[in-house]
């Protein structure tokens, strides 16, 4: 189960900052070696049958270096025939999301990983920020983490705050 919930930590906070400033994957790796988690909700649902665990009420994910807080975290898996390994397939986080990672912060109400497709769109409000004074908010942000592309929408616009020397 930790190397699942690493797995999207990862997945979200590479996102995260390519999305505002690009680091490099050894800081990437640095980040995830060695490096224990703590999860805390209030309740934890293994639903075997559908190959769902459902983390519900105010999620914590935190390590030493981040954090991911979310309302409801469904992860849905399968299982490595061969390996026995557990195969994350798609990460839902429903409501109030909240990633901090050194000076970035991501807040949206939704944030869906699909892993079959490597994508992960943060929905609903989003906003990204990065330093005092620097940000993006969108109403969506989808990004293909096969080619890195990243696009932000907005109903109306979207809006980029940007201080010089941040």
């Amino acid at each position: 189960m930790h190397n699942v919930l690493r797995q999207l930590f990862l997945i979200i906070i590479f996102a995260c900052s390519v999305s505002t400033q690009s680091i490099s994957s050894e800081k990437i790796k640095s980040f995830f070696s060695n490096s224990a988690l703590n999860i805390e909700s209030s309740s934890l649902e293994i639903i075997d049958s559908e190959k769902n665990a459902i983390f519900k009420g105010q999620v914590r994910i935190v390590n030493e270096d981040a954090l991911l807080a979310t309302d409801n975290l469904i992860l849905h898996y399968s299982f490595d025939d061969i390996t026995g390994d557990i195969q994350v397939e798609k990460i839902t986080c429903e409501g109030n999301v909240l990633i901090e990672y050194e000076n970035q912060v991501i807040t949206s109400l939704n944030a869906v990983y699909d892993a079959r497709a490597n994508q992960l769109v943060f929905s609903d409000d989003v906003i990204i920020s990065r330093d005092e004074g620097n940000a993006i908010k969108a109403d969506k942000v989808s990004v293909d983490l096969n080619t890195m592309r990243i696009k932000m929408d907005s109903k109306s616009r979207v809006k980029a705050f940007i201080t010089p020397n941040n």
